[in-house]
């Protein structure tokens, strides 16, 4: 009874892992799907407000032209023209009888005569003006061809007919142009769901000396006296250009965001329709339709799932009992190592060490019922090395281990005593079974050794960091005294100058001039020696040789002083992930102690450091004449210097090869090389790190 509650038990908790796996595919799935399908919705969506604009275009453009076509007929026109009888034109009332019988709420009719020369407007009684400055009626002048066009003039960007007007033997008199706006196309749009703003382009603002609408986004007009102010100031306050520049259209706010671009005949850029469609009244009942479809098939999955489950566990009952009696002979041999039989979830059988470990139990029984599994008693040491009773990936402890057999896993325990206990822990399993073998070695004086050791490597790098702070800050100290020496001389005499009333503009300015250019050098030492210690422990991404470069400009002025040359040179670059601090810190190490060679053993003339980085090979040799072979393969040891006393405590190569080899994994070497340099041979130490 007891076996048939623990299988119903594991039946309900694998089936609740599972449930929440198939949920969260099942989530993804949808939300991945649905992604895919809105997007096929607001192309399609984007394709129709094109074609809607498109259309709606062309429309008005018909309409425009059938109107001119229509009133240049008309005989009365031809005569005025004829007669210069400019006063008696009145077209205000065909404009109002269209504003009050059709959708065209504004339409302008113009007059231009042979030359060009506006002699009258609907609209206005502005007139006498010459309108060549327009491409498409200076065009239209030339050829005398019908014509309509998108163009920005005086009072707005419009649509225009253009119909010419002759007199009985088809002489040209003058042309009948008329106007249109895009309120109607905008409410046109506006019928099907969508709000539309027409922009004209920023470089037409001085051209639109009288603006119809009056309204501006900045250098930007807005074209249809029916925009949506709310939309105007959504575009304002957000950047028109970034809507000005959409390649398709953008989802933004619960809105569809698209653009229509205007032109004119010569597909110059006149300026954008930005069509606003609330996702609200887009059609997305496909996307619901399918979430419903794909959550009933999930659901009918699981529900196969657990019957099968179910089933296969009725059927491998009397296999559980085969096992439960094979399992006492699987221990054969009593060992030092504590060794349990475990499902993950509870101790099935043990060897007399976990008796030993836990004094206060005996046997299985009285271990089981006191702990139920050893897993119970893993402590947490925030150490992802070190296990503990949870679910990793939908795996317990046990199989986790047994899923990843290359790690070397480990667990700590408290004894009766308290006192922690680390283990190594390693898995097997039975074949054809569930059960699992765990073996925990006692590692814990190991633990222990490798603890006093970080702790002293711990110690040898601060000493290192100190050392290398204090070499720093005499380097800080000494790029100082010149920019000081400088200011004070500047302002010594600038006091000067002025008792004796000799200070003079220019003399100020250039001494103040001065005084600036010599603080920014102490800034930006001060800025270097920032960047030269980062955060410490803080591991970025960063180029090998810029870091190697500013290493190099660090020690600028010590390179100058002792007239030591340093070049760098490279093929490529390499992207390092690891803490840069450290990694200038060694650089600085190996840098350091080749200036220090330098100085001492070489003449000024013959003072050179080269710095190579090619095939993700970094060599840093100098001419300070190498390292006598006897100690070269101690450089590399802690507190081992040929440095006086009181210029290092033998840190500083060891640090480069604690960073470089153990922390890094790279290959360093060093060695004494002989080369050419300008026609004459040199001798000198040669640190190669190796990156590949």
């Amino acid at each position: 009874m007891y076996k048939n509650k623990k299988n119903i038990f594991i039946a309900i908790i694998s089936f609740l892992i599972l449930t929440i796996f198939i949920v969260s595919g099942t989530y993804y799935y949808i939300l991945d799907k649905q992604k895919t399908l809105l997007t096929s919705i607001y192309d399609s969506t984007n394709k129709n407000i094109l074609k809607l604009t498109d259309n709606f275009l062309k429309n008005k453009r018909d309409a425009t032209l059938s109107i001119a076509l229509a009133l240049a007929k008309d005989n009365e026109l031809q005569k005025f023209i004829i007669n210069g009888q400019y006063d008696n034109f009145n077209y205000k009332e065909i404009s109002q009888q269209m504003r009050d019988n059709t959708k065209f709420k504004n339409i302008w009719i113009q007059i231009v005569d042979k030359n060009g020369n506006s002699i009258y407007r609907s609209w206005t009684d502005k007139k006498g003006d010459n309108l060549l400055f327009r491409k498409d009626l200076k065009n239209f002048i030339e050829n005398k061809t019908i014509s309509t066009s998108i163009s920005v003039a005086l009072y707005s960007m419009t649509i225009k007919a253009r119909s010419p007007i002759l007199d009985k033997e088809n002489n040209f008199l003058g042309a009948i142009e008329v106007i249109s706006h895009f309120d109607s196309i905008a409410n046109d749009l506006k019928e099907n769901n969508i709000n539309s703003i027409v922009i004209t382009d920023k470089k037409y603002k001085e051209v639109l000396k009288l603006p119809y609408t009056k309204t501006f986004i900045g250098d930007y007009y807005i074209a249809n006296k029916n925009a949506d102010k709310d939309l105007i100031n959504y575009l304002s306050n957000n950047k028109i250009e970034n809507y000005l520049n959409i390649d398709t259209y953008i989802i933004e706010k619960n809105y569809l965001i698209s653009k229509y671009n205007l032109f004119n005949d010569k597909h110059e850029r006149l300026g954008d329709i930005i069509n606003f469609v609330d996702l609200n009244d887009i059609d997305i009942q496909i996307v619901k339709s399918f979430k419903i479809q794909i959550i009933m098939i999930s659901v009918i999955a699981l529900i196969i799932i657990f019957f099968s489950f179910l089933l296969y566990l009725y059927s491998n009952y009397l296999k559980q009992l085969k096992i439960q009696e094979q399992k006492k002979e699987s221990i054969l041999n009593s060992q030092q190592n504590i060794i349990v039989i475990t499902n993950g979830i509870e101790l099935i059988d043990s060897n007399q060490r976990l008796y030993e470990f836990f004094s206060d139990t005996n046997d299985l029984s009285s271990f089981v019922k006191k702990y139920k599994c050893i897993c119970t008693s893993f402590i947490d040491m925030k150490d992802d090395i070190y296990i503990i009773e949870k679910y990793y990936n939908g795996k317990n402890w046990a199989e986790y281990i047994l899923a990843n057999p290359t790690k070397n896993f480990r667990v700590a325990m408290k004894n009766m005593k308290n006192e922690i206990t680390h283990f190594s822990i390693k898995c097997s399993k039975f074949k054809l079974q569930e059960l699992i073998i765990v073996t925990l070695t006692d590692i814990t004086q190991e633990i222990l050794q490798i603890e006093n050791n970080k702790e002293k490597d711990r110690i040898l790098f601060q000493q290192s960091k100190i050392a290398a702070i204090s070499d720093t800050l005499n380097h800080i100290a000494h790029q100082w005294r010149q920019p000081l020496s400088v200011i004070s001389t500047i302002t010594s005499g600038m006091k000067l100058q002025k008792e004796l009333n000799l200070l003079n503009d220019i003399t100020f300015n250039e001494s103040c001039d001065s005084i600036i250019d010599n603080t920014n050098k102490l800034s930006l030492t001060i800025e270097n020696f920032t960047n030269f210690f980062n955060k410490e422990g803080e591991i970025t991404n960063f180029q090998l040789v810029e870091s190697v470069m500013n290493t190099k400009n660090f020690l600028h002025l010590i390179l100058k002083e002792n007239n030591i040359k340093c070049s760098l040179v490279y093929d490529n670059d390499l992207i390092l992930n690891c803490n840069k601090s450290d990694f200038s810190q060694a650089i600085f190490n190996i840098l350091d102690n080749s200036i220090h060679a330098l100085i001492s053993n070489k003449d000024i003339n013959d003072r050179f450091i080269f710095i190579e980085f090619k095939n993700k090979i970094l060599e840093i040799k100098d001419s300070a004449n190498g390292i006598n072979e006897d100690i070269i393969s101690k450089i590399l040891e802690p507190y081992f210097t040929t440095k006086h006393e009181a210029f290092g405590v033998g840190l500083g190569l060891y640090i480069v090869n604690e960073i470089f080899v153990k922390n890094l994994g790279y290959k360093i070497d060093i060695k004494n090389v002989t080369y050419t340099y300008e026609n004459k041979n040199y001798t000198g130490a040669s640190f190669i790190i190796d990156f590949n």
